[in-house]
C-alpha cells in the first residue's frame, strides 16, 4: 500500500471509531432559562448503549455561571459513580426505555427551584467507545 493511501485509510478508520459527543442540548449549555424546563434533552453524535450509559442532573449551590461550572467540575468527579442518589438529583430519570439512542430525554422533577444545574453523562457508544462530559445551565425566573 502506498504511504498516502495508508494515511487516508488510517484517517477513515479513526473517523469510524469516534466517540459519541454532545451535538445539541435543551436547555443549551451555559445558558439561563426563565421558565423551569420539564426535561433536559441531549442529542449525541452517534447512538449509545442505554443500558451501559449514565445520565444525571444535579442542582448546584452556586448562583453565577462561572462558579457553577467550577462546582460542577468537582461534582462530576464523583457523581457519575454515585449509587442511590435519586434524592439529591434534579432529574427523575430517562424518558422511555430504548436499547440504543442518539437522543436522550431526562425528565426533571416537578417544582424545580431557581439556580444552577449540572447535566452530566457517561456513555458507551455502539462502536464500544466510552465518553463522558457535563455542562451547566441556570434557571432564573
Amino acid at each position: 500500500m502506498k504511504p498516502l493511501a495508508f494515511l487516508a485509510a488510517l484517517a477513515l478508520a479513526g473517523a469510524a471509531l469516534a466517540h459519541s459527543l454532545l451535538s445539541q442540548a435543551t436547555p443549551a449549555p451555559d445558558t439561563t432559562v426563565k421558565r423551569p424546563p420539564a426535561s433536559v434533552q441531549l442529542v449525541l453524535s452517534e447512538p449509545v448503549e442505554m443500558a451501559f450509559s449514565v445520565f444525571k442532573v444535579y442542582p448546584l449551590g452556586s448562583k453565577d455561571l462561572a462558579s457553577a461550572k467550577r462546582e460542577a467540575a468537582n461534582l462530576f468527579k464523583t457523581a457519575l459513580e454515585a449509587k442511590n442518589d435519586q434524592e439529591q438529583r434534579a432529574d427523575a430519570g430517562v424518558v422511555g426505555n430504548p436499547r440504543t439512542a442518539a437522543r436522550v430525554e431526562l425528565k426533571l422533577k416537578e417544582n424545580l427551584k431557581p439556580g444552577a444545574y449540572a447535566v452530566m453523562w457517561r456513555v458507551l457508544s455502539v462502536d464500544t467507545h466510552t465518553s463522558q462530559d457535563f455542562y451547566v445551565f441556570v434557571y432564573q425566573p
